[in-house]
């Protein structure tokens, strides 16, 4: 009998429970919104979705009807090759990008996402045809921090300076995409990182005031937007105080910073030279397919290539690998006012190559695979469904543009 007293006094309490929580959603509506989240959450109804974000909430724009008329170079204060030409058509996908830091996701069960929906292909269902095996070679960036001595507190006090601030630089966001997938402070940073590298110092100190663990997504953005930067190694050093804040930064140029003068003239004598074999074409698809064709025919894929992450070692040297190709052939589109940018990711090992815009959408275009005798096009205006076997894009590029025709 006692047991049976408790059972009914138990009923009666959860009774009572749920009478007044039934009371308190009549009331209150926002708390039915609430346990209606929880419990889709809990109970897998809803999308098993991540999405991908890394910076700025604001809305960026990319071009989905691609009709740009001007070459890509960020500002006329620090390009004189510069022209006024800028994109005509922005008609976009928009993107709300919410600050995050860590740009490294792992979720077994559900799907990935970039912030304009692309969708990350497993790297476990990679394969990678033997006729382009091994035809890879980018470095991701490569990042040495270094704590201060006797810093304490963040107290420590660098004698190197801003030096360029890069204050009033604009970026076109149809040609710069990475740079709007920064928040403010980020952006502040990029820009300052951006002209210190044009005016070749190496040591600064940050203007913003920020953590280690958020300057290689910013070296990565400078990095992957500005190809003209080719004496601009993939590595940098942070040293930071006992708060984790980098107090003092150092770029890596490589060996064409040595000579720039005559590195520089022989870069921009021979980007010339390709351009006015391809400016007089018709459409963006005709130069487009002609770049990518004269880059084949001039250039041969070298692990051992000399500074073979740069446009510089595909344009003047003649040989590169996949870092190098995709950075060339990228800075020519952008000269020809055609929007592409640099993708990198996952191909069975670490890769570089394109994604282009044209008029009737976006591809992916992998011009060192294509670099392959008899398979010249196989992997030329691709959509990502056509990719998802071969390439995995990877960090920020997962928040470029889905590649597709337009419906």
């Amino acid at each position: 009998m006692k047991i049976l007293k408790r059972i009914v006094t138990g009923i009666g309490i959860i009774v009572v429970l749920l009478c007044a929580l039934i009371l308190l959603c009549a009331i209150n509506p926002n708390i039915t919104k609430k346990l209606e989240g929880l419990f889709t959450r809990n109970g897998k109804q809803a999308e098993d979705v991540v999405v991908y974000d890394i910076g700025a909430a604001e809305e960026i724009e990319f071009p989905l009807e691609s009709k740009a008329s001007g070459d890509g170079d960020s500002t006329k204060e620090t390009d004189p090759d510069t022209t006024d030409d800028t994109a005509d058509s922005q008609s976009a996908v928009t993107s709300t990008q919410t600050e995050q830091e860590n740009n490294t996701l792992s979720n077994s069960t559900g799907v990935v996402r970039g912030s304009n929906g692309y969708e990350v292909p497993s790297e476990t269902d990679i394969v990678v045809p033997e006729a382009v095996s091994g035809k890879s070679g980018y470095q991701p960036i490569k990042e040495t921090s270094v704590e201060l001595p006797g810093a304490e507190g963040g107290e420590y006090t660098s004698e190197l300076g801003y030096g360029e601030t890069g204050d009033g630089l604009t970026f076109d966001p149809v040609f710069y995409p990475y740079y709007y997938m920064l928040d403010a402070e980020g952006q502040h940073l990029y820009r300052q990182i951006f002209a210190n590298a044009g005016a070749f110092n190496k040591a600064f100190v940050p203007v913003e005031a920020v953590p280690v663990s958020k300057i290689r997504d910013v070296i990565c953005a400078v990095y992957n937007d500005h190809p003209e930067l080719f004496w601009l190694n993939t590595a940098y050093v942070c040293k930071y105080d006992k708060n984790k804040i980098c107090a003092e930064l150092e770029l890596d140029f490589n060996e064409a910073a040595d000579d720039l003068e005559n590195t520089s003239r022989e870069f921009n004598n021979t980007v010339n030279n390709i351009l006015t074999q391809v400016q007089n074409l018709g459409s963006n698809y005709e130069k487009e397919k002609r770049v990518h064709d004269l880059l084949i025919e001039e250039v041969s894929y070298n692990k051992a290539a000399k500074m073979n992450q740069s446009a510089y070692s595909a344009l003047v040297e003649d040989e590169s690998v996949c870092a190098g190709y995709a950075r060339a052939y990228q800075y020519l589109l952008q000269k020809l006012g055609i929007p592409c940018y640099y993708c990198t990711g996952y191909a069975g090992v670490d890769h570089a190559w394109n994604i282009v815009a044209l008029e009737d959408g976006y591809y992916n275009v992998d011009v060192t695979w294509d670099d392959t005798p008899g398979g010249e096009y196989d992997y030329f205006n691709k959509t990502d469904e056509e990719y998802a076997d071969t390439h995995v894009r990877e960090e920020l590029s997962v928040n470029l543009p889905v590649c597709g025709r337009q419906q």
